[in-house]
């Protein structure tokens, strides 16, 4: 390793100045930083020289899941910490199912900087995939969760973990599954079940080598499957929100709706399994 690269993403000028206040910046780190979204995608170049980690100065409640998707996907081995003013429950679950290391609010102290040049992942689970597992093994798992955003991390992660021990890719694995999850989930809690705590969102998870089904049920009233939007037409483009199921749809192989909407059952095939 040469040093430290620090690739930004300036959509907050004045939250980046105020991050950066009181710190002066070793010598051994090259910072770049760029204004506009298209061209720091374009920045996001492998490089076995440096260590990259990335800084995301973003607005309150106008930067989407998708672009923060897209960023990990670009970075899959980088640390990224998002700074913002304000950060919604809902965002925050998100932002860390498909793997950003840490969200900073003001105001900012020096251990979030040194957190931020240290680009530690701290979530790692530091356990060898097991090959014959991989292979041969078959999982199975039948569980409740109560309707609380709350709980829908330690779900992703325990997809994502799963995943990764059976061989699928690290894309799928770190960033695709734990976002579908995370709207699935959510999707159960706060429209299926209207937050009620004392009703249940029932997981079902099915996963070998060679795919992941996954139920996710809730005991709301349902709903018509076939009525969501498509949010990539001109007059849904700039809505906030009606992006969950059609999300899904792109990133999974299949997608059933059951129970007059209060399951949706999803399937992944491993691109890397030869079954």
């Amino acid at each position: 390793m040469e040093g430290i690269n620090l690739h930004i993403l300036n959509l907050q000028p004045d939250l980046q100045r105020e991050f950066f206040a009181e710190t002066k910046l070793p010598n051994d780190i090259t910072v770049k930083s760029y204004k506009t979204y298209s061209r720091f995608m374009k920045s996001l170049q492998p490089d076995t020289e440096t260590v990259v980690n990335i800084l995301l100065f973003i607005p309150d409640d106008t930067f989407e899941h998708e672009k923060v998707r897209r960023i990990r996907l670009a970075a899959l081995d980088a640390p990224i910490y998002i700074v913002a003013r304000g950060c919604s429950e809902r965002d925050y679950l998100t932002y860390l199912s498909i793997g950003i290391s840490g969200v900073f609010h003001p105001p900012f102290s020096q251990i979030d900087i040194k957190r931020v040049l240290n680009g530690r992942m701290i979530d790692e689970i530091p356990f060898p995939r097991n090959h014959e597992l991989a292979k041969e093994g078959q999982v199975r798992l039948d569980f409740m969760i109560p309707s609380k955003l709350s709980r829908v991390l330690g779900v992703n992660r325990l997809v994502s973990f799963l995943t990764s021990e059976f061989g699928f890719p690290p894309e799928d694995a770190k960033v695709n599954l734990p976002l579908v999850m995370d709207e699935a989930l959510t999707n159960a809690i706060l429209h299926g079940n209207k937050a009620n705590e004392e009703l249940k969102v029932h997981v079902r998870i099915y996963i070998s080598s060679s795919r992941i089904r996954i139920q996710v049920e809730d005991q709301g009233e349902g709903f018509i499957p076939n009525g969501e939007i498509d949010p990539t037409t001109h007059e849904h483009l700039f809505k906030a929100s009606g992006r969950g199921i059609y999300l899904i749809r792109e990133l999974m192989d299949g997608v059933l709706f059951k129970k007059g909407g209060r399951i949706i059952e999803m399937e992944m095939k491993n691109s890397l399994s030869s079954q």
